[in-house]
């Protein structure tokens, strides 16, 4: 398997996301959330794809390997910050915290509660995650999107910056129980809602 096979099979299309994503996606998700987050898709995209085949190509004798496995690589060698500089992907001293946190998480058991520990994945971030690897779980990215919609449904939500703790909770719960009562998944409202602001 090359190297552009495989990351090809990870990488995501953040305006075309998989109804659930493999575990190789979910590496490569769960690295894009980090760096995206103030950037565009597209550029962030570009980038990340960028810096993990250049750490692949310094991994002779490697093949297949996965995108945590390329970012332990790094790791153990000492050179993830030459790389992250290398390919500009700005944020360095929080990446240099946050990707040794996400690379360790065991994604067997991967929560909400999991990915918020790490630098730089906040409640938004961590429920997007989830949300389309485990479509069955009742959590709600709390995005510009979504608390528009809870405004016009009547709820005292904020324009656009998602609240923190017990807020998020409430608005989250909010959401949920809306698409309980029009029979639809917690995915399926959420991604009607943001196709319907996205057009």
């Amino acid at each position: 398997m090359s190297t552009k096979t495989t990351l090809a099979k990870a990488a995501v299309d953040p305006t075309n996301l998989p109804k659930r994503m493999t575990k190789l996606q979910l590496e490569w998700w769960i690295l894009f959330g980090i760096c995206v987050a103030g950037k565009s898709a597209k550029g962030t995209e570009k980038k990340l794809r960028a810096f993990l085949d250049d750490i692949r190509n310094s991994m002779p004798g490697y093949e297949g390997v996965s995108p945590f496995e390329i970012v332990k690589h790094a790791i153990y060698y000492k050179n993830l910050n030459y790389y992250l500089r290398k390919h500009k992907l700005g944020k360095y001293k929080l990446y240099r915290k946050a990707f040794p946190a996400a690379v360790s998480i065991d994604l067997n058991t991967v929560t909400v509660e999991s990915l918020e520990k790490v630098p730089g994945i906040g409640p938004k971030t961590a429920r997007m995650t989830i949300l389309y690897y485990e479509p069955e779980v009742d959590c709600v990215p709390l995005d510009t999107h979504i608390l528009k919609w809870l405004k016009l449904q009547g709820y005292d939500a904020p324009k656009s910056t998602p609240p923190a703790g017990r807020r998020y909770l409430e608005l989250e719960q909010a959401f949920i129980a809306e698409a309980k009562k029009r029979g639809k998944t917690v995915r399926d409202l959420d991604t009607e809602v943001w196709q319907s602001y996205r057009i």
